[in-house]
């Protein structure tokens, strides 16, 4: 089986990082390389591995042969290629750091990256393509939705709800029994007390929303 790491980029480092790791000791891939839609960087290689186009990777390994990992940065386009792979009848798998024990009272959907020194919570259910950055720390029974990505130090207390398209800052600090909506972005330290309704985005201690997510995207160009 080979690996493709969807999206040559910064994130797409970090996330091979944590796959080599993973097959250092459990030997799961013959093979990880990076795919990407920018047609321009087919044939480079990056951090010494090729990069492929997603048809040319199907043409040379067969839908059976390969399975994929999103590391995309944006939620949106994230969601757009999720449905790309599995519309092609392709795998999308997890990587979750070796140092992770799993509790058997989690679900989880397809996609999911937990890195080094951070966990999933009991009594929680995550959704597809969550990205789960190194020291982020959770409460129990939480209810993550789809392509939300949870920053590095970030604190998530119990029984909170994080809807799906959401972006966590690193250093962010959430109170337990909040709820936060689809497509907000929790800025960088933000102390969360009061709900977060969808598309807001929420900064400061306490979080205030400074404006709306209107474009739908959480980096801007």
């Amino acid at each position: 089986m080979v690996l493709g790491i969807y999206g040559a980029s910064g994130l797409g480092t970090e996330n091979e990082g944590l796959a080599e790791r993973i097959n250092e000791e459990m030997h799961r891939w013959e093979e990880i390389l990076f795919i990407d839609d920018d047609l321009k960087k087919n044939g480079e290689t990056l951090v010494g591995l090729p990069i492929m186009s997603f048809d040319n990777a199907l043409a040379k390994y067969g839908k059976d042969g390969i399975e994929f990992i999103l590391a995309i940065g944006e939620p949106t386009v994230k969601d757009i290629v999720f449905k790309k792979v599995c519309d092609a009848g392709c795998e999308v798998t997890s990587l979750i750091a070796l140092d992770f024990v799993m509790p058997h009272s989690i679900t989880y959907g397809k996609g999911l990256v937990v890195h080094k020194e951070s966990g999933l919570p009991p009594c929680s259910t995550f959704g597809n393509n969550v990205q789960i950055q190194g020291k982020a720390v959770m409460g129990h029974d939480l209810n993550v939705g789809d392509n939300v990505t949870i920053s590095s130090l970030a604190f998530i207390g119990g029984n909170t709800t994080i809807g799906r398209n959401t972006y966590i800052a690193p250093g962010a600090l959430i109170r337990n029994g909040i709820n936060i909506g689809e497509n907000a972005i929790v800025g960088m330290g933000a102390v969360v007390t009061k709900d977060v309704p969808d598309n807001a985005v929420v900064v400061g201690n306490p979080a205030k929303i400074i404006r709306y997510n209107e474009a739908g995207r959480v980096f801007s160009k």
